[in-house]
């Protein structure tokens, strides 16, 4: 009876010494996060944590908001507004950011990620010393979100010296002055090089088409007509255009089809009009045929398109992807995702079908493979599940499979990552434990001892991978309070 006892006690102790060094692992692998680094590898970090979109960690983002290191401030300004209800970042803390660089920095991420509200807007608009850019770029955030925008203040940044930020000003005061300051700031550009010309419509083409201002379309694709602009710029003018107002763009994407007649042209115009989800004109693809493959998959595809029929178009997308083009398989997987979800789950297994059976380096495809796994992930877990079971010679393919089901962080995920299991290398078993453990509100104590092993370094993860495994050991074995307390931003 003594010597059960004592082993009783022994075995007691052992178990609670394991606990605690992986807590204290766990816990060194967090402190990692709030050591600033010339390589900034904790930002990383914390980027990390802030995917997991966990309500806990809102005292960890709280904390980091009073650092002494700005990127980890701003960081979690950026955390607490995705953690909020309204999604929305908070003004004081903005307010009480040092300096006017990591204001920008904050608000120009803020803006990214859409996480400001046009209330938000105006009370940071009320805060002295903006840079121009920042003015603008409120201003047309404010725009995007349908609330009128500071015509004064627009007027002012109108003439900066940089041209980037005049040319958003007045794209933003089209609907307000007509085109007075449009005219203005053309008259401007005619006196720049053609190498500068060309590089500030490309920027204005992407900042129409992120603030959606529908209004500078037709003055932006008047302008770029002229000789002076490349292929290149006049087909990010056509991209926006189709985006926010078809009719203008499909006549403009036409005569750019029949006037360039280069591959790589008509594969992009091709994509650029396979890719819009509101009504096409049928018959355009007869512009980009030429009898080549690619262009051809393309073009049926936009007929598909065109024609309404959304059987059609995921058939034809499965054929442009066929087609083995890295660029064209990224925007036919984009595509899909507008498709209802049965198509597009479709479309995505295809691809990763072909990536699977297909022979070596027969299609590099490379990131296209990792995304159509995680939208395949969130779609619908068990067709992933039959797909890495069909892999099981494919050691990578299946760690690119496990960590989709870890990205879509859900129970059906988790219940795919725990039914297969135990056939992975050591970092595919890594990944499926952190799948199990991002999906499942609880889990078992033998999951949940693999996690803290992993979260202390013993699971071949990169570090930002570690690190989730690590706060998800601390949250799931009850002392998340007791982690963050030892986690002292610097």
């Amino acid at each position: 009876m003594a010597t059960a006892a004592i082993a009783v006690v022994l075995n007691s102790s052992q178990a609670q010494s394991t606990r605690t060094d992986h807590f204290d692992g766990a816990v060194s692998t967090l402190q990692r996060c709030v050591i600033p680094t010339d390589t900034r590898e904790h930002h990383a970090l914390i980027v990390s944590l802030r995917a997991l979109r966990d309500p806990a960690l809102q005292p960890f983002f709280e904390e980091l908001t009073r650092s002494t290191n700005w990127s980890s401030r701003v960081d979690g300004i950026l955390g607490l507004a995705e953690l909020s209800k309204t999604r929305d970042i908070d003004p004081h803390l903005v307010e009480r950011l040092a300096s006017a660089e990591d204001r920008s920095t904050a608000i120009r991420n803020a803006v990214g990620f859409r996480l400001l509200s046009p209330a938000s807007i105006r009370q940071l608009l009320r805060l002295p010393d903006w840079p121009a850019l920042d003015l603008v770029v409120l201003n047309a955030e404010l725009h995007r979100q349908g609330e009128k925008v500071d015509e004064a203040v627009l007027k002012v940044t109108a003439s900066d010296p940089s041209d980037e930020i005049a040319a958003l000003a007045c794209a933003l005061l089209i609907s307000g002055d007509g085109e007075e300051s449009w005219n203005a700031f053309e008259a401007r550009l005619a006196r720049r090089t053609p190498e500068v010309r060309n590089l500030v419509l490309q920027e204005m083409a992407k900042a129409i088409l992120l603030y959606e201002i529908e209004e500078a379309v037709v003055p932006m694709l008047r302008l770029v007509a002229d000789d002076a602009y490349t292929t290149a710029t006049r087909m990010m003018a056509n991209g926006s255009a189709l985006a926010l107002a078809p009719a203008a763009g499909q006549e403009a994407w036409k005569r750019l089809a029949q006037s360039e007649r280069a591959q790589t042209a008509l594969v992009r115009a091709g994509l650029q009009l396979m890719s819009q989800t509101k009504p096409i004109e049928p018959g355009l693809a007869s512009a980009i045929r030429n009898g080549e493959p690619l262009v051809e998959a393309i073009a049926d595809a936009i007929e598909a398109n065109a024609s309404g029929d959304q059987e059609a178009l995921a058939a034809a997308l499965m054929v442009v992807i066929d087609r083995g083009n890295r660029q064209s398989a990224e925007w036919a997987v984009q595509r899909a995702a507008a498709l209802p979800s049965v198509l597009g789950v479709r479309v995505w297994r295809h691809l990763l079908d072909r990536f699977l059976t297909a022979p070596d380096n027969s299609l590099a495809l490379g990131a296209v493979v990792v995304d159509a796994a995680r939208r395949l992930a969130l779609a619908d877990p068990p067709i992933v599940e039959s797909l890495i079971r069909g892999a099981a010679r494919e050691p990578q393919v299946q760690e690119i499979l496990v960590l989709a089901l870890c990205d879509a962080a859900s129970p059906e995920a988790a219940k795919v990552a725990r039914s297969v299991r135990g056939s992975f290398t050591r970092r595919g078993d890594s990944l499926a434990i952190l799948a199990i453990a991002r999906g499942e509100p609880t889990i078992d104590p033998e999951t949940l001892r693999e996690l803290g092993i992993i979260g202390a370094g013993g699971g071949d993860l990169d570090p930002t991978l570690l690190v989730q495994a690590a706060w998800l050991f601390a949250r799931h074995s009850g002392r998340a309070d007791q982690a963050l307390a030892r986690v002292n931003p610097q």
